[in-house]
């Protein structure tokens, strides 16, 4: 679990919100524009359908993009490596007299470092570029988790539609989605280390005014189509 959430907790928690927030705002203003459950219905379904291939499809190529980005850079420093020891060496005694390291113990640091590419090419990576070569994004895997996410949230929109009255079901969406965002956000602020419920609020606000957006467009829309 650990490792999962290390990995991908950022994309299960924008992929479950934003199948919240953005198909409950949709809804909503479907629902006060129409007045049909049907459509309200047909419009979560594709909504939800396209919008988690879409996110899925944008956090693939976002994240293929960076991992492309960061092995560029782990290619180019390991090239310095085999081509430039002796400038890499100035560049690990710079780096570790910057950090306080006396001229003997920075002796032993390079000398440790320059006689093994692969763990210089980890050190210069970590210190000098920001990366750690072992956890690179996983494209494929984030993507699952987006659009797996994105349906999860999305459905609980929708599912009141399908088993409530029109009137009930509008109300009962608003609700549960509501719900079900606090408990998000809760379960977030506990994952990180904040207060619960700082962070389940904030949820909820931001899914409050998503909705009332979503409802007023709605109104208006209905009101100036007739």
């Amino acid at each position: 679990m650990k490792e999962f959430l290390r990995r991908r907790l950022r994309d299960a928690v924008f992929g479950t919100q934003d199948g919240l927030v953005s198909t409950l705002g949709a809804l909503t203003g479907i629902a006060e524009g129409t007045q049909s459950g049907r459509l309200v219905v047909l419009s979560g379904l594709v909504i939800v359908a396209v919008e988690s291939l879409s996110m899925a499809a944008g956090s693939y190529l976002s994240s293929k993009t960076q991992r492309q980005y960061l092995e560029r850079l782990l290619e180019e420093e390991q090239e310095a490596i085999a081509t430039d020891p002796e400038g890499e060496r100035r560049e690990i005694g710079a780096m570790y007299r910057a950090r306080g390291y006396t001229e003997e113990e920075i002796a032993v640091i390079s000398r440790r470092l320059v006689s093994d590419p692969a763990l210089l090419l980890e050190d210069m990576a970590h210190k000098e570029l920001g990366i750690c070569p072992a956890t690179l994004e996983e494209p494929a895997g984030n993507a699952a988790v987006m659009g797996s996410a994105y349906i999860v949230g999305g459905s609980i929109p929708i599912l009141p539609y399908l088993l409530l009255p029109f009137a009930a079901a509008l109300a009962s969406s608003i609700a549960g989605t509501f719900l079900a965002l606090f408990a998000l956000g809760a379960w977030k602020g506990r994952v990180v280390g904040r207060g619960w419920w700082q962070s389940g609020l904030e949820m909820l606000l931001l899914a409050g005014l998503t909705t009332l957006a979503g409802f007023i467009i709605g109104r208006i829309g209905r009101l100036l189509i007739g």
